[in-house]
């Protein structure tokens, strides 16, 4: 038997098109949509600056689809990195733990998980020039 979610979205700027975060009832995660361009208006979002996995989306030189899967201690320091490593990406997803719960090994994992799932589903072309760890 399948049992109905609620998700919960928050628009942060009131914009649809805009940072939103999403969380989903019974899960201690925490999901961010968060546009390239507002990155540095996330100073505001302390959650972020803890340990998380992240998806950078964009297309690639031929406007292919593509993304760079990552993790790091310090979600907001990593996207604010990568504003100037990465050009390709125009947004950018976040996945964090609301109780702080996830470690370095966890997101090691985790990182290793989605980059193999992503090249299976083959839907996105795969930025990362380096397979995760497991």
């Amino acid at each position: 038997m399948k049992f109905g979610k609620t998700i919960k979205i928050f628009l942060i700027d009131g914009d649809s098109n805009g940072r939103m975060s999403c969380e989903l009832s019974n899960w201690s995660g925490k999901a961010y949509k968060i546009p390239r361009i507002n990155i540095k208006d996330c100073a505001d979002r302390d959650d972020l600056t803890s340990t998380g996995v992240y998806f950078l989306f964009g297309k690639d030189d031929e406007g292919k689809d593509q993304v760079y899967i990552g993790e790091a201690e310090c979600v907001l320091k990593r996207l604010n990195q990568q504003l100037t490593q990465k050009d390709f990406w125009n947004e950018a997803i976040v996945f964090i733990s609301k109780d702080e719960n996830l470690n370095k090994a966890h997101i090691k994992y985790l990182e290793n998980r989605l980059h193999d799932i992503a090249k299976l589903a083959n839907r996105y072309k795969v930025d990362n020039t380096i397979i995760p760890n497991l």
